[in-house]
């Protein structure tokens, strides 16, 4: 059995799992007729001068996730949200983008509280994904915090799961199969 969720979810259907703080993120999602000229990049404020940790023009990534005829922008705030949320994040944004954002519309504003597992120091990266014999558990609880981190070790997981299941080699439909060499 392969548990691949949150880390509360699993410490419920697993008791005696440990549950780690967690930090709150908000993601505010605006859109408008005339979208900031930066293409699909992300933009981040490395200078921590308001709310907004990152932002993107989503629409150019994927059109068909903004209205017709409009952009979607999608910004991230870390931590707990100010009071003010909606007009600080329009300040941080104007200032971001280099543009007016008066005539924004916006769509959704989304709080998670338990979005992201905290990593205080010293953190365990590489938490064991097998914890008993055919009882596997991953989720970015089990790794570093991200969603690189919750892949990562996914990836441990199934490697452990095939090596205890003896399958040898690759299991990817793409990859060549072995052939034998002539002598």
């Amino acid at each position: 059995v392969l548990l691949a969720t949150d880390a509360r979810a699993a410490a419920r259907l697993l008791p005696g799992l440990r549950v780690p703080d967690f930090h709150p993120v908000t993601v505010v999602h605006h859109t408008t007729d005339d979208a900031p000229r930066t293409g699909s990049a992300l933009l981040l404020d490395a200078d921590r001068g308001g709310p907004v940790a990152h932002t993107a023009v989503i629409s150019e990534v994927d059109p068909s996730r903004a209205p017709a005829g409009r952009a979607l922008i999608s910004s991230t705030v870390l931590g707990t949200p100010p009071s003010d949320l909606e007009a600080a994040v329009r300040t941080h944004l104007a200032r971001l983008y280099g543009t007016s954002t008066h005539r924004w519309e916006t769509l959704a504003v989304h709080h998670t509280r338990e979005a992201v597992p905290a990593m205080p120091a010293p953190h365990d990266l590489r938490r064991p994904v097998r914890l008993l014999a055919g009882l596997y558990v991953c989720g970015d609880h089990r790794d570093t915090s991200t969603v690189q981190g919750a892949l990562h070790s996914a990836h441990r997981a199934t490697t452990a799961i095939l090596k205890d299941l003896g399958a040898a080699g690759s299991m990817h439909r793409a990859d060549p199969t072995p052939t034998a060499q002539a002598a």
